[in-house]
């Protein structure tokens, strides 16, 4: 299988990268191929943080080198107490936290062409990752913005229901759903 890996920042990427690993640069994305068991994994990292260098980095695994199922990894930001520094969780489903259009049908984060307010990350895939490796299953907010405010963080977990928040998962999410992949 090919498994395409997104992380925001190299020093995210670098548990990953053994010494069998291949580097290339593709327009200002680097790329590291390497074998994890029989799969062939390509772990891409944006030349920035972010919503866009994030959908771009998702398209690019995808046109490029045809990944069959994309993982995201990397630091994210807790909103409430239940989630302890360097607590380590799975994403169930990402909220988009940025996409408002509820002056007019009232419901934040709502897409009305998925008919949905959040993205389900793949079943399977959570449920593989949690056989290897039991850990709480969370929501996550996701918007182009680092959330440091207690007032902010409160309101994403309220409005939302998100235990935590970062900057990348919605955009690969929908990224992975508009090109039928799944995610985790």
């Amino acid at each position: 299988m090919k498994i395409g890996i997104l992380t925001a920042m190299e020093k995210e990427a670098t548990s990953f990268i053994g010494v069998n690993a291949c580097t290339e640069t593709v327009g200002d994305f680097t790329i590291h191929k390497f074998n994890m068991g029989t799969n062939e994994v390509y772990l891409v990292v944006p030349p920035t943080v972010g919503e866009i260098g994030a959908a771009a980095g998702v398209q690019l695994l995808v046109c490029r080198y045809d990944v069959q199922a994309v993982l995201n990894f990397g630091i994210v930001g807790a909103l409430t107490d239940e989630i302890r520094t360097e607590e380590l969780v799975y994403v169930g489903d990402v909220v988009h936290y940025e996409m408002d259009t509820s002056p007019v049908d009232h419901v934040p984060g709502y897409y009305t062409s998925f008919q949905t307010d959040s993205f389900t990350c793949d079943k399977q895939l959570l449920a593989l990752a949690k056989a290897s490796l039991d850990l709480p299953v969370v929501r996550c907010a996701s918007g182009d913005k680092f959330v440091s405010d207690p007032v902010i963080k409160t309101h994403l977990h309220v409005e939302f229901n998100a235990q935590i928040c970062d900057m990348e998962s919605a955009a690969i999410a929908i990224t992975c759903r508009m090109n039928k992949i799944p995610c985790l």
